[in-house]
């Protein structure tokens, strides 16, 4: 944190800086009541989105406001939410109160400006020198609030550390105030989001039900027509008639269990005459694999007289499979024997498919939540354990440096895991968008490099880029692309074993620029190629699951080239043997003058999707 000396020289300039920003503010609001912000409307719908006013005391934001008191070495520190008449504490430090005024709320000033307030000394702030909580209990002398801003940009109210007398903040202490607001404000859009999900899940439930019970009516309407049939068609020639005229594979078997009819419909569907299905010789067209339970079935029902049910695989007459649900009626006699057999064959292919690509989206929903959560928690409960650590003053000197450094770790670590989840959302909702404009991808891939070159210096990999002039002009948006690039660079710092190389390249190919990365690392299955950019999909290996992550990256990446009107793709020649990723760019040019024929072809409609991102 720095030594005291070093503390209040950094609060000298910080305090000159405030009290002018304290004189010019005094001009604009003399009564020391805060304006209402420009976007204030929105800024209470947010809020009230989030679902948290007057609830529980929750251990994460007691957390923050804790670690927040114990790096700024202040008395008091506060979460704080401003409503429309009050700013009421999510979570306190050194303070019983709930809430307070909004009128006499320092909060309500913090959130008028981007960054963080900082009062050095409330006396020499014309704001502030009459406030009640000034002259009064608590006897506010220092305040420094940053701002809890949504991705969209409303501040919904502030992380705060308070004092009783005079008080400054170094850098190191600003920087981490800002750092644990921003976590904060994250949490609140986290509940947002996590109560969307729960919602959609019910949603999802609910329409899962309706289809289960529409299914078991269409069961119970199937089972009272075949009833009804076996009733009206009292005999075989009416039934016959009656089968040759419905959209149905109707059959017909003896006692034994011979099939003696099968209805033009299943002859037409399985291409072949009835000689060839009749008696036993239906086997032939059962799929191999269903041939032996579907026998058993047969026998069973025709020894015991029970109805006969099963699903099997039927082949088709261009020699495809399909499933269908086979069912069987007994005929009896007087003396209760069976003398028939009514059965139907009913197409269940699609539904089937449905059902297993309902499993397959539940399996990986769940698959989803569980990696979330564990990413979610691995860098709180680091976060949690050191703040311990240094609250409970077990920590030396070197102790407390190396436990602020894991701390800013876990917490980008967190920042760009849920930045993730933030830009998928975006994705999925449509609402991410470009900032395009003319640029050189040289210092866009230099950005990105400087990075990851700390990381691949520690695991003494060569990082290294090649450029073609003629093909580094592109029209894009620089910080999206830098996405792009950190992406599948980290990626491959992260695969590529010590002594390893990784290598960027970019070319011109055709009228497009072709941005290379290579490494010389783990490499990809050739089973696992065709999904590497789908969302949530990971490789199976062990080197991947150790690496963690939510499988998030790649379809980000996929998606912001396809938004810049290129490609991306991805080679390698199996696991251990690296892996090549390609992205294809529309040259500076090219780009231009795709623009003026869309215009031109356009004209009076909305502009190209890449202009308008």
């Amino acid at each position: 944190m720095g030594t005291r000396k070093n503390s209040q020289q950094v609060g000298a300039r910080t305090n000159s800086t405030s009290a002018a920003a304290s004189r010019r503010a005094a001009k604009l609001a003399p009564t020391g009541v805060a304006p209402l912000p420009p976007d204030e409307t929105a800024r209470l719908a947010a809020l009230r989105r989030c679902e948290i006013l007057d609830t529980e005391p929750e251990a994460i934001f007691d957390d923050i406001a804790r670690l927040a008191a114990h790096i700024c070495q202040t008395p008091f520190a506060l979460v704080s939410l401003i409503d429309e008449h009050r700013q009421w504490f999510k979570a306190r430090v050194g303070i019983d109160a709930a809430e307070t005024p909004r009128d006499i709320a320092f909060c309500a000033h913090a959130i008028l400006q981007p960054d963080t307030l900082v009062v050095g000394d409330t006396l020499e702030d014309a704001r502030f020198v009459a406030n009640p909580l000034v002259k009064g209990d608590p006897h506010i002398r220092f305040y420094a609030g940053a701002p809890l801003v949504t991705a969209d940009g409303h501040a919904l109210g502030t992380l705060c550390v308070i004092d009783r007398v005079p008080h400054a903040l170094t850098d190191e202490q600003r920087k981490a105030l800002e750092v644990l607001a921003h976590h904060a404000a994250t949490q609140l859009e986290l509940r947002v989001k996590s109560r969307e999900i729960a919602e959609a899940n019910l949603r999802l439930g609910r329409e899962m039900s309706e289809r289960v019970r529409a299914e078991r009516e269409r069961e119970e309407t199937r089972e009272r027509e075949l009833q009804t049939r076996a009733a009206a068609d009292a005999t075989e020639q009416h039934y016959r008639f009656l089968a040759e005229s419905i959209p149905q594979q109707v059959w017909t078997a003896q006692a034994d269990g011979a099939l003696d009819y099968v209805n033009r419909r299943a002859l037409d569907y399985f291409a072949i005459g009835s000689r060839e299905v009749l008696g036993w010789s239906w086997q032939r067209i059962v799929h191999p694999d269903d041939l032996a339970d579907a026998i058993e079935r047969w026998k069973h029902s025709v020894a015991t007289g029970e109805t006969y049910e099963t699903e099997f695989r039927l082949r088709d007459g261009a020699g495809e499979y399909r499933w269908h649900l086979g069912r069987a009626l007994p005929m009896r006699d007087a003396a209760g024997r069976v003398v028939k057999w009514f059965g139907t064959n009913t197409d269940i292919d699609d539904q089937k498919r449905l059902y297993r690509m309902a499993q397959e989206a539940n399996r990986m929903k769940d698959e989803f939540l569980a990696v979330v959560s564990h990413e979610l928690r691995t860098p709180l409960t680091s976060i949690m354990g050191w703040a311990e650590l240094m609250q409970l003053g077990m920590l030396d000197d070197a102790g407390k440096r190396h436990a602020v450094e894991v701390i800013e770790s876990s917490a980008r670590a967190q920042a760009q895991l849920i930045g993730d989840l933030l830009d998928i959302s975006r994705i999925i909702s449509g609402k991410l968008r470009l900032s395009v404009q003319p640029l050189d991808l040289r210092p866009v891939i230099e950005a990105a490099m400087d990075v990851v070159r700390p990381a691949a210096k520690a695991r003494s990999l060569k990082l290294s880029a090649r450029y073609d002039a003629r093909a580094t002009k592109v029209a894009g948006d620089p910080d999206r692309l830098q996405q792009v690039v950190w992406n599948l660079l980290s990626n491959a710092v992260k695969f590529t074993p010590e002594g390893g190389r990784v290598e960027v390249r970019v070319a011109r190919v055709d009228s497009q620029s072709e941005l290379v990365v290579a490494d010389t690392g783990t490499g990809i299955d050739p089973k696992f190629l065709p999904y590497v950019f789908d969302r949530f999909r990971q490789g199976e290996s062990h080197m991947t699951r150790a690496h963690g992550g939510l499988g998030l990256g790649l379809a980000i990446v996929r998606h912001l080239v396809e938004l810049h009107g290129g490609t991306v793709a991805v080679e390698s020649d199996g696991e251990g043997r690296g892996a090549t990723f390609r992205i294809r760019l529309p040259l500076l040019a090219a780009a231009k003058s795709s623009r003026r024929t869309r215009q031109k072809s356009e004209r009076d409609d909305q502009p190209a999707s890449l202009a308008r991102a």
